[in-house]
């Protein structure tokens, strides 16, 4: 037993309290030349979140005091919410926050209502921020912000008001903090300015420097020159009859498929996606950014992406009529959509129709088309829908979690960079036949390199944790008593078979909104542990090389095993970069959902007074979460909930999945927040107000 652990079993026993570090160390009884080791153990236990060391130099054990570490990951106009190391997510009231900001790591007590509360500071996570000028002042457009800024100009930057500048944070000193004016960003004016802000605060990085760009044009211009040579190393595909099937606005295609009928009936697909590893060769300077990137980010008004343009948009993007190269996942499928064989290869292909979602349903469903189709293309889309059907009956069965979970659609004017509207998202046929095709690619790649044990980087996702699974269980039988459920453990076919016994009545929300709560995230790692979400026993991502990294690893390393046949052992790096893409993932999700709250609310500001019907999505002790059909969410304070002009009796509590009359009666479009007071239909009128 280490030192470490001797420390560990010895404060977690029933009969220890407190002790200081002399003390401690006697009741060990540890060898003196120990003690150097002893007191460095002490400070890593005390980092770690393990022991708490109060002000009289006692040492506690801090999961007894039910103090624990964690991160701030978001700030609300009430509340924020804190990730502890153990990722379980607390609520922390604003008032308990102290000086912790976003994305501080914090100390923190769990009191007994089960809310959080700011011991300390640990770590900073802000050296960088975005400021307004303003009559000599710097405005932090956060009324969250709690520091006051002394602000140097060493640079003497000329300002007028409305510049946005970037500060730097030199030193913090309790609620002050010292920077710097380091860059002039732009005018507060300027379109897209308000989305730009949320992407510099991010730390993403949005730009490629010279150098990237130069070696980009070198790497086209080779890839021109060698074109011809590099072909004939490749399978041939330009004779088939292959399509990508995209969203309208889409540029960056790194997927196209085709499909055919073998003799002895059996299904002949083909997943051919972009071959970006050719062109971002390990350690370049495209690859240190691809790295840093993790994933390309898509916001309302623009992409940031993982690659410069030349490539995503045009030398890589399987666009049609032109040769790309490839690598191709070619699979034979017999009737129950079992993979009976395949092959994995460098090819190049020659896409013969670039095709919509919308239009490819339309066809589907036997309306009016944009584009006029091939008798061959028609036929084999019907194909492959088949194929399809055939597979979504087969992944089920295997355990597939098939939420219905609300996704925003949201359109808007390129001129005014203002939104048109705003509504669900709607997957029909055509998405679900490219998501099949896609996972079942994944799942075969995956498949076929562990079993030939070496090492990779897998898409994981963890079953649902054993609380979790004991609350979601309790929250169930809740809802339904008919549902008996004798174990502690639900598979992920079982969690479908609830999901389809409440499809389409009124409380579906309610129990997809529960099952997804109680699933953790999915991440990227070397070590396959299946993928629960999916019901999948081994799945990678191989798919979307052109906007994730992981992806382009995967390429890399099926060109070195199956091609190169090089076997070193590159498993640190995989490993170092399946946790950068797991965490690259996350910060652009975060971005993402930050930059679309904020456009939200935008829009719905020039929706108060109206009213909507909604829907609770949570319940806090000030008030209710509440979601529109055109998935705004915003907050009913209690305070809003209950009004005597339309109530005689005592206000009803709501509870998750119950629908309710709002009104909008404000907006905070820096924060993205939307709010909301209680209405009654009656009471609703829009007197010639159109916009509602």
């Amino acid at each position: 037993m280490d030192l470490k652990e001797k420390i560990v079993n010895y404060i977690s026993t029933n009969s220890y309290n407190k002790e200081k570090v002399d003390e401690l160390f006697l009741s060990l009884s540890l060898e003196n030349n120990l003690f150097k080791d002893f007191v460095k153990t002490i400070n890593e236990l005390d980092d770690e979140g393990v022991i708490y060391i109060t002000n009289q130099g006692y040492i506690h054990n801090a999961s007894k005091l039910n103090i624990f570490l964690g991160t701030i990951k978001n700030i609300k106009r009430y509340y924020a919410i804190c990730e502890l190391n153990n990722h379980e997510l607390i609520t922390i009231y604003n008032e308990n926050l102290k000086n912790a900001y976003l994305n501080d790591y914090v100390r923190v007590h769990i009191n007994k209502n089960d809310t959080g509360e700011v011991m300390d500071v640990l770590k900073h996570s802000l050296w960088e921020i975005m400021a307004t000028y303003k009559n000599h002042s710097y405005i932090i457009d956060d009324r969250f912000f709690p520091y006051e800024l002394i602000v140097s100009n060493p640079k003497k930057i000329h300002l007028v008001d409305g510049h946005i500048v970037k500060l730097k944070i030199n030193s913090y000193d309790d609620m002050l903090i010292k920077c710097e004016v380091k860059e002039l960003i732009g005018h507060k004016n300027d379109p897209g300015m308000d989305i730009l802000k949320f992407v510099i605060q991010s730390g993403v990085p949005y730009v490629f420097d010279e150098e990237t760009l130069k070696e980009t044009n070198k790497i086209i211009n080779n890839y021109q020159k060698n074109l011809e040579k590099e072909l004939k190393n490749r399978l041939d595909l330009t004779n088939e009859l292959i399509v990508t099937i995209d969203g309208l606005d889409a540029k960056d295609l790194d997927d196209a498929i085709s499909l055919k009928i073998n003799d002895n009936g059996n299904f002949l697909l083909g997943v051919h996606i972009a071959d970006v590893s050719y062109f971002v060769k390990e350690d370049s300077i495209l690859d240190k950014q691809a790295f840093t990137r993790g994933t390309s980010i898509y916001l309302v008004d623009r992409v940031i992406p993982m690659l410069p343009h030349q490539l995503c948009n045009d030398v890589c993007s399987l666009n049609e009529n032109e040769i790309k190269l490839t690598m191709s996942c070619i699979m034979e499928i017999d009737n129950l959509g079992n993979v009976i064989d395949y092959e994995i290869k460098p090819s190049f292909i020659k896409s013969n129709a670039r095709l919509d979602y919308d239009d490819v349903n339309n066809l589907f469903e036997h309306k009016s088309t944009n584009k006029k189709y091939t008798k061959e293309i028609k036929e084999m889309l019907f194909m492959m829908k088949r194929l399809s059907d055939i597979l979504s009956k087969k992944m089920l069965n295997n355990g597939y979690i098939q939420l219905n979970i609300d996704e925003a659609k949201i359109i808007m004017d390129d001129k005014t960079n203002k939104i048109i509207k705003i509504e669900k998202r709607i997957s029909k046929a055509a998405e679900k036949l490219i998501e099949n095709f896609m996972i079942l690619a994944n799942e075969t790649v995956a498949s076929h390199i562990f079993y030939l044990q070496l090492p990779f980087i897998y898409r994981v996702h963890a079953p649902i944790e054993a609380t979790k699974m004991s609350t979601l269980i309790s929250e169930l039988q809740g809802i339904d008593a008919s549902i008996h459920l004798k174990t502690a453990t639900l598979s992920s076919k079982k969690l479908q078979e609830i999901l389809d016994k409440f499809k389409n009545k009124d409380n579906e929300y309610i129990v997809n909104n529960y099952i997804l709560r109680s699933m953790s995230k999915a991440i990227y790692s070397i070590d396959n542990i299946g993928h629960f979400g999916l019901g999948s026993k081994c799945y990678t991502h191989f798919t979307s090389p052109i906007r994730r990294y992981p992806d382009l690893i995967v390429h890399r390393f099926l060109k070195k095993y199956l091609v190169l046949n090089d076997f070193a052992d590159k498993t640190e790096f995989l490993d170092q970069a399946a946790l950068n893409s797991s965490v690259t993932e996350r910060r652009a999700m975060l971005l993402e959902r930050d930059v679309e709250d904020m456009k939200k609310a935008e829009y719905m500001s020039d929706y108060i007074g109206c009213v909507y019907e909604g829907i609770v999505t949570g319940v806090m002790d000030f008030g209710y979460f509440i979601k529109l059909d055109n998935t705004c969410e915003g907050l009913l304070r209690l305070e809003n909930y209950y009004n005597p002009y339309y109530f005689n009796d005592k206000k009803t509590p709501l509870k998750i999945g119950n629908k309710v009359m709002v009104k909008v009666i404000s907006v905070n479009i820096l924060n993205g927040e939307i709010n909301f007071a209680y209405a009654q239909k009656k009471h609703y009128n829009k007197k010639g107000d159109n916009r509602c």
